[in-house]
This record gives structure tokens, C-alpha cells and sequence, in this order.
């Protein structure tokens, strides 16, 4: 029986493969799993952002990150198939490596997204499900991002959500940023980004509101922003030019009718909405409204695309900092691959060496002491010379990405496949 190899896979779905309407049903059933996943993977990490949910497995199950990622999500398999991409291997890590290094953002560059995948990994880590070689991975992934960002300069455009956002609103007011008033409604990582953002276009007036009180006062404190009182009245809607909102939350935050009578208070003036939330915050039904201006995240794709054109220069050299550590990664799994047909070889020439011993050991009592402690030696260096060139082609082949033949060749002409099995049953 050959070794079986786990394969590394990322199943997932993002901006490129739904739209938002899907993309919110993936976001709100991730909500409600915990971030393990069952037996079928030997590791897992799940990496969900506004604009992807992805699940990183590692499993000797054919298919098995694609299985778990419907079965946790509660997604019939024939809608992931027509949503979902699945990577393996080297493209699963290019692929992370991407993400992490902002190019597979909407965005491209954006800087929100290596804290988000920072996050991903210390939650698999207190769960138990980030193993060395999805820990490795991922910390590879971050490493990669900043590498990214500090060689190439490739956020020096601006470019991110929130920047975008920023744009959307300063577009769709006659009045200057720093005359018109914002609500941001929710407290995560994106609030704080759209904070900062405003803050540094000399936004005035800037309110948060979030269900957890303090959480908004974190983000007041660093952008001088208003924190306001939960939940959110008709007639505090209608006092802001711009309401952006991007929380968790499951449900609409602003339904149609609130949207309605907040535009009434408003006599003449147009009522700013910029939904940057998955699943959406406000009712899509808003946009019907007159005097009401909604925009929701696939509309802020349109809005980067002369920055993204700036951005494209740098595209290339972060493609080849991500190349270069892509080599080195699979060159650690490769080797790391083969450690256990190395260690397998060597317990079955020690145990072999030991009973070898044990039948000369009697035959060997004139001998003194010192001149056992010579055979055993000498045993002892046997054994290592022989097993010197298997050892050394073994992690040659990983080298050269091809420990799987010749790990197989290895475990038959030296009959590790029961020993391999001899040792999963004790682990067991």
C-alpha cells in the first residue's frame, strides 16, 4: 500500500465568482458556524471578509474542503458548485498570497484585508484546527503582504474601500467633505477604516453608532468622531448627508420605511447611503425612494478603476515577491513531506540493528566491555552509512518538488508500508 499525501486545498467564494446577493447568503450562514471544521480535514482555517468566505483545508479525503465548506455553511453542494472555486496545492497558496497582498481585492492593494487574515489564523489557532502547515502557510501569507506593500508601494494610491466610499459621497454632495456631516453605523475593522479615511478629508461632523457602546467609543476616540446611542431613531438618520454602514449584522439595519421617513425630515436635501455591509445592511428597496442615493460594494468597484489602473504597474513585482516565497514554502512542505518515510527508514533499520544485536550479544561474552561498546559502534555507524544516500535522495526529490515517487519506491524496496500502518495503529 503506497503513502497517501494530504492534499492542501482552499474552497471559497468572493467578487469574482457572485454578485452581492449571493455573496451575503455565504457571509450570513459563515456567521453562524464555529470555525472548526469536523474529521474530514486534519487542519482548517476559514478566512471570511466583506468580499470573500473561504475555508483552507488540509485533508486525505479527495474533495473534502468542498464537502465541509457546504456541509458547515448548510449550502446545497449544486449551489457551491456554481458559485464556489476550489484550488489546490501551489495555486491554493499563490492564491492566499494574493489575497493577502491586496491582489485579489476588489480593491487592488487595499491594507484592511492582512489584518482580517491575521484574525483568520489566531482563530483556527484557539480552536486547534491550524496545524504547522496551515500556520506556516498563513504566516507566510502575512509576511508576503507586507513585503508587498513596503517594496512595491502599491497602496500609496488611494484606493481602498473606505477611500472609495469617501469618493462616492464627496461625488454625490454639492457641498466640500469637510460641510457635510456622516453617520458610520457599525464598529469593526471597516468602521475604523471609514473613520480614519474621513478624519484624514477633514470630515467634521462624523458619528458611530454600534449595538456595543464601547466598541464606538474606540474608534471615537482616535478619529474625535461623536459616538451616538443604539439603536438608530428616524430623526437622528435624518440629521447626516451620508450614512455608511458596515456591520455583521444578519438583517437589515435600515428597512425601507426608516430609510423613507428619514428623507422626509430632510426637506429638499439628498440622503446619502453607502452599504458596504455583507449580508447588506440596508434594504435594497431604499433605492426607490426619491431624494435617496444607495450604494452598495459592487457599485464601489466602478469608482477605483483610473486608481487601479495607477496600481497595475506595481502588479508584477508583487507577483514575483509572491513567486519567490511560494518557492520557498513548498520547498519547506516538500521536505516536511518525506520526514516521515525518513523516520519510518530509520526505526525500521534500528529495530532491525537491535534484534541483530540481540543474537550476537550472547555469542559475544568473552568480549570485554569496552569491546562491546566497539560492535555496538560499529553497528550504530552501519546503519547510518547505509541509510545516508536514501536519506539524501528522499529530500533531494522534495528539493525538486518529487517526494511522492520516490517516497512510494522508498517505503517498497524497504517495506515501511507495514511499519507505516504498525505506527497509525499505536498512535491510535
Amino acid at each position: 500500500m503506497s503513502e497517501v499525501f494530504p492534499v492542501l486545498s482552499v474552497t471559497g467564494v468572493s467578487h469574482h465568482t457572485c454578485p452581492v446577493e449571493v455573496r451575503e447568503k455565504f457571509a450570513a450562514a459563515e456567521s453562524r458556524v464555529p470555525a472548526q471544521v469536523d474529521g474530514t480535514a486534519s487542519e482548517s482555517v476559514w478566512l471570511s471578509t466583506c468580499n470573500r468566505t473561504e475555508l483552507y483545508t488540509i485533508s486525505e479525503q479527495m474533495d473534502a474542503g468542498g464537502s465541509a465548506f457546504a456541509k458547515a455553511l448548510q449550502i446545497p453542494r449544486r449551489f457551491v458548485a456554481e458559485y464556489a472555486y476550489v484550488l489546490e496545492e501551489t495555486d491554493a497558496i499563490r492564491h492566499l498570497f494574493r489575497v493577502a497582498s491586496g491582489l485579489d481585492s476588489m480593491v487592488v492593494g487595499e491594507g484592511e484585508i492582512l489584518g482580517q487574515v491575521r484574525r483568520a489564523l489566531a482563530e483556527a489557532q484557539n480552536l486547534g484546527s491550524a496545524g504547522p502547515v496551515l500556520t506556516r502557510m498563513f504566516q507566510d501569507a502575512l509576511a508576503v503582504g507586507k513585503r508587498v506593500r513596503t517594496e512595491t508601494s502599491i497602496n500609496r494610491f488611494p484606493a481602498s474601500v473606505s477611500s472609495a466610499a469617501a469618493s462616492l459621497i464627496q461625488t454625490g454632495t454639492a457641498s466640500d467633505l469637510e460641510d457635510i456631516s456622516v453617520l458610520i453605523i457599525g464598529a469593526g475593522d471597516m468602521a475604523r477604516a471609514m473613520a480614519r479615511c474621513l478624519k484624514g478629508m477633514n470630515v467634521q461632523d462624523i458619528a458611530i453608532v454600534n449595538r456595543t457602546r464601547s466598541h464606538a467609543e474606540s474608534i471615537a476616540r482616535e478619529s474625535g468622531a461623536q459616538v451616538l446611542e443604539w439603536p438608530i431613531t428616524v430623526e437622528r438618520l435624518a440629521r447626516f448627508n451620508a450614512v455608511i454602514s458596515c456591520t455583521s449584522a444578519a438583517e437589515f439595519i435600515l428597512t425601507r420605511e426608516t430609510v423613507e421617513a428619514a428623507r422626509h425630515l430632510r426637506a429638499e436635501e439628498t440622503l446619502q447611503l453607502v452599504d458596504i455591509a455583507v449580508p447588506r445592511d440596508i434594504d435594497p428597496c431604499a433605492s426607490t425612494i426619491p431624494g435617496v442615493h444607495l450604494i452598495d460594494i459592487d457599485d464601489i468597484q466602478a469608482v477605483v478603476e483610473e486608481s487601479l489602473a495607477m496600481r497595475s504597474h506595481y502588479v508584477e513585482p508583487a507577483e514575483r515577491i509572491i513567486g519567490d516565497q511560494i518557492e520557498r514554502l513548498t520547498a519547506w512542505m516538500s521536505t516536511r513531506s518525506v520526514s516521515n518515510s525518513i523516520q519510518l527508514l530509520r526505526d525500521r533499520a534500528d529495530a532491525i540493528r537491535a534484534r541483530e544485536m540481540n543474537w550476537a550479544l550472547p555469542k559475544l561474552s568473552h568480549l570485554s566491555q569496552s569491546e562491546l561498546d566497539v560492535v555496538a559502534q560499529l553497528s550504530n555507524r552501519l546503519v547510518k552509512k547505509l541509510l545516508h544516500a536514501p536519506t539524501l535522495k528522499l529530500r533531494e526529490a522534495a528539493a525538486q518538488g518529487e517526494s511522492e515517487p520516490v517516497s512510494e519506491l522508498v517505503h517498497q524496496l524497504f517495506g515501511l508500508d507495514g511499519e507505516r500502518e504498525a505506527s497509525v495503529k499505536t498512535a491510535e
